[in-house]
C-alpha cells in the first residue's frame, strides 16, 4: 500500500510541478509581452519623429537646391549687366532711350494705329445733336456720369 501511496504522491507531484512550469511559462509570457508593450510605447514616438524629421530634411534640401539654382540664374543676370552692349539694350527696350543719330517711332495706341493702306477719314461735326447736347460735351465727366445715372433711374420708372 505504501508503494502505491509514494506511486500516488509521486504522481501528484510531478502534477504540481507541471502545473509551476505552466503557469511560470504563462507568467514568463505575459511579463515578455509587458516588457515588449512598454518598449513599443517608448520607442514609437522616437521614431514618429525620427521619420517626420527626415521628411523635413528631404524637403528642405529640396528648397536648398531651388535657392541654390535661383542664385546661380541671379548671378548670371548680374554678370550680364557688366557686358556694356547688354546694358545698351536694356536701355533701349525698357526705357526707350536712343542713341544719337538714330531714327525712333513712337506708336501712342496700337490697336487705334492706321494702316498704311487706309487713308484717313475726314471728321465730320455730328448734325443730329441738339444744342443741349453738344453744351454737354464741354462739361466735365462728372458731371456727365451724373446727368447718365439720372437718365438710367428714370428708364425703370412710370
Amino acid at each position: 500500500m505504501r508503494a502505491r501511496a509514494d506511486g500516488i504522491d509521486a504522481a501528484k507531484r510531478q502534477e504540481a510541478l507541471a502545473a509551476k512550469r505552466r503557469l511560470r511559462i504563462g507568467f514568463q509570457i505575459v511579463m515578455l509581452a509587458a516588457i515588449g508593450l512598454v518598449a513599443f510605447t517608448l520607442i514609437f514616438p522616437t521614431l514618429r519623429l525620427h521619420m517626420a524629421q527626415q521628411v523635413q530634411i528631404r524637403d528642405l534640401r529640396a528648397q536648398v537646391a531651388v535657392a541654390a539654382q535661383t542664385s546661380a540664374e541671379l548671378e548670371a543676370a548680374l554678370k550680364r549687366w557688366e557686358d556694356p552692349a547688354y546694358v545698351k539694350a536694356q536701355a533701349r527696350e525698357r526705357l526707350s532711350f536712343a542713341m544719337p543719330g538714330d531714327r525712333t517711332f513712337r506708336v501712342a495706341d496700337p490697336e487705334n494705329a492706321p494702316t498704311p493702306s487706309a487713308a484717313p477719314q475726314p471728321v465730320s461735326e455730328p448734325t443730329h445733336l441738339s444744342d443741349d447736347a453738344t453744351a454737354s460735351n464741354t462739361d466735365p465727366w462728372y458731371v456727365e456720369l451724373w446727368e447718365s445715372a439720372l437718365v438710367a433711374g428714370k428708364v425703370g420708372t412710370p
